[in-house]
């Protein structure tokens, strides 16, 4: 079977959670290949970087994969893409990154979503983005063949609010890549001395906007400190999005006098973060909502204890093998971090819990039930 992905978030050169899944699932996807021989165009809109190199495969590229360039200066996904469709058509066609087409649409299609976070949150995005999401997303839900959800609280959202068949809907975990393990003292000292680290930390990673939560966290780390006098820094790691004002932040941390004890590392390699996570002595995670969240995994699987929201697909990812806290509320925050930091034998069975739980989530496990949901589609065309 032919199969064309939409894999131009694979090679973005800060890929956050979304361009993850997609260049892990890609890779993953190139491995694994079926009961069937596959072959996959994956569409890019650049050729430079080479979408391939960048994807790791430098020297030989394997060779069910074939890369489709297609430049273009704007609406690229909108315009530039269906009219591949209509010249090269292939069997089946699969998108990673929530929307198909909404012009000439293939008629045999499946779609990542990932959350729904514009529906929930809907103050956190400009009018335009939420509109066009809205929009998008509810023509692609209609449109696709079957529908992947990252997990099941993003599968039951999908069905309270579009009312499709449940059958239609498929949940299929993220993975968690090989890298993440426990980490060396000599990795964790390296990456502590270029971020500037010194001594125990708190961690916290993800895109600076506002589901996110960090002003609830800066308050309950300055309680941390106030009320129970512990030590540590809080480290942020994560980009800051449009949706977050610069101020927001930074005027929290200047009103609380924590300029001093947080560290905002901004965007860090993915090659650094096995290393930043694993020594950190919690990681910290207060989303208001995920659709899955793939840092909790991740810092599970360096063996890094896990305090995370009770909210959304957050309970899903980690089982009983880390602790929960209501994001809403400082106060519980604050006690859920104390709670966890004064005991030192819970964060050492949290630590071997995790690892234990990150194991059962690979991308190859990933790859082959989303070839499972691709082969039950079949072939077909453009409607």
């Amino acid at each position: 079977m032919n199969i064309g992905i939409e894999a131009c978030t694979a090679v973005e050169p800060q890929r956050t959670g979304l361009g993850q899944y997609s260049y892990h699932l890609i890779r993953a996807l190139s491995r694994v290949n079926g009961r069937e021989r596959h072959h996959y165009r994956c569409y890019f809109r650049h050729a430079n970087p080479d979408p391939f190199y960048v994807l790791g495969w430098q020297d030989v590229a394997p060779p069910h994969l074939r890369p489709c360039i297609l430049p273009f200066p704007f609406l690229w996904a909108q315009v530039r893409l269906p009219f591949e469709f209509r010249q090269h058509p292939q069997d089946l066609y699969f998108f990673p990154s929530s929307v198909i087409p909404l012009l000439n649409q293939p008629s045999n299609s499946v779609v990542t979503v990932h959350d729904l976070a514009f529906l929930f949150f809907q103050d956190y995005f400009s009018p335009l983005l939420r509109s066009w999401l809205k929009l998008a997303t509810e023509r692609s839900v209609r449109k696709a063949q079957k529908v992947i959800a990252v997990s099941e609280a993003t599968r039951q959202d999908i069905l309270a609010y579009y009312q499709t068949d449940p059958e239609k809907v498929k949940v299929v975990h993220h993975g968690v890549a090989k890298a993440f393990q426990p980490q060396t003292a000599a990795s964790i000292e390296a990456v502590k001395q270029r971020y500037a680290i010194d001594g125990d930390y708190l961690l916290c990673v993800g895109t600076l906007q506002q589901r996110k939560n960090i002003p609830r966290l800066l308050h309950a780390f300055y309680l941390l400190k106030q009320k129970h006098q512990h030590s540590q820094k809080l480290v942020l790691v994560g980009r800051k999005l449009a949706d977050l004002p610069e101020t927001e932040i930074f005027s929290t941390l200047k009103r609380l006098s924590l300029e001093q004890e947080v560290i905002w590392t901004g965007y860090i390699d993915r090659a650094e973060m096995p290393a930043i996570m694993s020594g950190a002595e919690l990681f910290v995670f207060p989303s208001l909502y995920e659709g899955f969240g793939m840092p909790v995994l991740e810092a599970m699987a360096c063996g890094t204890p896990v305090a995370c929201s009770n909210t959304s697909s957050l309970p899903e990812v980690i089982g009983d093998h880390g602790v929960v806290f209501d994001p809403y509320s400082v106060d519980d925050m604050t006690e859920t971090l104390h709670y966890v930091l004064q005991k030192e034998d819970l964060r050492r069975k949290l630590s071997e819990l995790g690892v234990l739980r990150a194991a059962r989530f690979s991308w190859d496990s990933c790859a082959r039930k989303t070839l499972a949901v691709l082969e039950s589609v079949g072939q077909g065309g453009i409607s």
